[in-house]
């Protein structure tokens, strides 16, 4: 496969982690729809997306979601995240920092605002806040009626030499969240296809990486796993949004009666009776 533009910047980011420096950059997108994409994903919630930020110069659709169930709202991985309401949970799969941003989680804080996150990632805050859960993969909570559930998130393949952008041994996590009115939801993380995602069933929604190049899962490997583990709803992210063939691949792979939604495509949009946007 020919590497493209995201594959460097992921690259160097692997190689920083070991000499202790960052070298990416993470900045708002200019390709990015003004109009936050919203769609609703169970009873009385929405899944919610700022859409595309650039790492370096790759313009990239991300990881990064809000969740909002009745009076509660949920982040996962949230960058770039503009005009937003105040967090109940925030959620953080690792600290990369196309994942990771403390400049949005300071935004997002309020006093009761509680964040569950790898001990990686703890570290990072403990001036920031001491409402942190600590989490490893295969590990269960239940926050407020919410029932948070950790799954490993990790690299088979390495990006450069032994380098593995994502390695087994850093205890990333995904999360399979089930809401109180009983949705399902699974985002992956940053992972490759492995045999512990094969444990996940009775998924609603499913939040898949498809971006490939030994960062994470291809499109052709997404499309595997939704496969057997069969969502409702998937939704790709972590990708080169020039990507298109990856973005067909995985749309042409997953089962016709698993319905996909495509976040990052302006045309998507449209204006609902009560006045905002979204995919309804």
């Amino acid at each position: 496969m020919k590497p493209d533009r995201l594959y460097f910047p992921i690259l160097y980011l692997a190689l920083s982690i070991n000499l202790g420096c960052t070298m990416v950059k993470v900045t708002i997108s200019e390709k990015r729809n003004p109009i936050p994409q919203q769609v609703a994903v169970g009873e009385n919630t929405t899944l919610t997306t700022w859409g595309a930020i650039k790492v370096n110069k790759a313009h990239f659709f991300p990881s990064s979601f809000q969740l909002k169930t009745d009076n509660t709202i949920i982040y996962i991985d949230p960058v770039e995240v503009a005009n937003a309401e105040p967090a109940d949970f925030i959620l953080l799969t690792h600290g990369h920092p196309d994942h990771f941003s403390i400049k949005d989680i300071k935004n997002l804080l309020k006093s009761g605002t509680v964040i569950v996150c790898p001990k990686g990632v703890s570290k990072k805050l403990k001036n920031i806040t001491d409402k942190i859960h600590e989490v490893r993969p295969k590990e269960q909570l239940i926050l407020e009626g919410i029932h948070i559930e950790t799954t490993w998130a990790y690299n088979t393949k390495s990006v450069f030499l032994w380098i593995r952008a994502h390695p087994r041994a850093k205890e990333n996590v995904g999360y399979v969240l089930t809401l109180k009115n009983g949705t399902k939801v699974y985002h992956a993380g940053d992972t490759d296809y492995i045999p512990e995602m094969r444990e996940i069933r009775d998924v609603d929604v499913a939040l898949v990486p498809i971006g490939g190049d030994n960062l994470t899962m291809n499109g052709e490997e997404a499309a595997k796993i939704i496969n057997e583990i069969k969502p409702g709803i998937v939704i790709p992210m972590h990708y080169e949004i020039k990507n298109r063939n990856e973005l067909k691949r995985f749309e042409t792979l997953v089962n016709g009666k698993i319905k996909m939604i495509k976040l990052d495509r302006e045309n998507q949009l449209k204006k609902n009776d009560d006045g905002r946007f979204g995919l309804y």
